[in-house]
């Protein structure tokens, strides 16, 4: 067989660049195997391939890791591009039909995931039975990566979306309540403004959660980096097993505690005086998405059929 001629392509494929792309984000051959679905030796030997067509080497491996060699930082940005043009063409390509069907790749973010997928499911399953869900769930700025890396179709987090090339129609509004124990002085009270936190015990998610953030807004002014440091939790469930243990209070989503908090007996949620002070939840997909139709209308329906939670 003839090798392809010099600065040819031949024999280089999507799925390579795909490679290229994994291998870049987590700096780490195994992880990207992982996160491609495929054997670490099967992973490398495409990239040691795209290496050769390319005439250079994208990655300088080392026992602590992976990290792109001068060439590659330049060619991985033009790599994506290629990537996510691809995708467009197919998308394009495929229009928009009169229904979402087939397999569709939903993330979701954690501080909502457990208290909002069942409703969601049963809707879905009613509305749309010919939908295949793949699930995710990450935080916001992870979900915005992955829509606009096409390995998400749609996301469900909190508005406003922080990326541009995404958007996004919005489904409910969620009040937030504060968690206290039942032996603390704010549980006392029937509601409470947003200056019952600034001088409180506050338990706070780590960093990286969208709800994190949306609490310190709260505080006015906002605390000082050193006031951030104090009880950390990683998920909303441990959020409220540290409040019951009587560590402190948290800004707690409505569909989080409304249900259960006082049933368990060690803690009490108290509404905000305020019905505005919560967040707005909303379906993200891609700008270029020509399903943008399907989506508007699958935004809709869940609207429609979603009460205002807390309320």
């Amino acid at each position: 067989m003839t090798p392809p001629p010099l600065h040819s392509l031949a024999g280089l494929t999507l799925r390579d660049l795909d490679y290229v792309l994994a291998v870049g984000r987590t700096g780490h051959f195994g992880r990207a195997a992982q996160i491609c679905g495929v054997s670490q030796p099967g992973l490398s030997e495409q990239i040691r391939k795209v290496e050769a067509l390319l005439g250079c080497t994208l990655f300088e491996r080392g026992r602590r890791g992976t990290r792109p060699t001068a060439r590659g930082a330049a060619l991985i940005p033009l790599i994506a591009r290629i990537v996510r043009d691809a995708h467009v063409l197919m998308e394009q390509a495929h229009g928009t039909g009169h229904d979402l069907t087939g397999t569709l790749a939903l993330g979701i973010i954690p501080t909502l995931a457990p208290y909002y997928m069942p409703t969601l499911l049963r809707r879905l399953r009613t509305s749309h039975p010919d939908i295949a869900l793949r699930l995710t769930e990450d935080r916001t700025a992870e979900l915005g990566r992955r829509l606009l890396d096409y390995t998400l179709d749609i996301a469900i987090a909190a508005l406003p979306v922080p990326e541009a090339g995404i958007t996004s129609a919005p489904l409910f509004f969620e009040p937030f309540r504060v968690l206290a124990p039942r032996t603390h002085p704010l549980a006392a009270k029937a509601a409470l403004s947003s200056t019952d936190l600034d001088h409180a015990d506050l338990i706070l998610l780590d960093p990286g959660h969208c709800l994190r953030d949306q609490t310190v807004s709260l505080c006015s002014p906002a605390p000082p980096q050193a006031d951030l440091d104090g009880p950390i939790a990683t998920s909303v469930e441990m959020l409220r097993y540290m409040v019951d243990a009587g560590e402190g209070i948290a800004v707690m989503p409505a569909l989080a505690v409304d249900t259960a908090t006082d049933a368990r007996g060690f803690s009490r949620a108290i509404p905000f005086a305020s019905p505005d002070i919560g967040r707005t939840i909303g379906l993200w997909w891609r700008a270029t998405d020509p399903r943008t139709p399907l989506f508007e209308k699958l935004a809709q329906a869940l609207s429609t059929n979603t009460k205002k939670a807390g309320r």
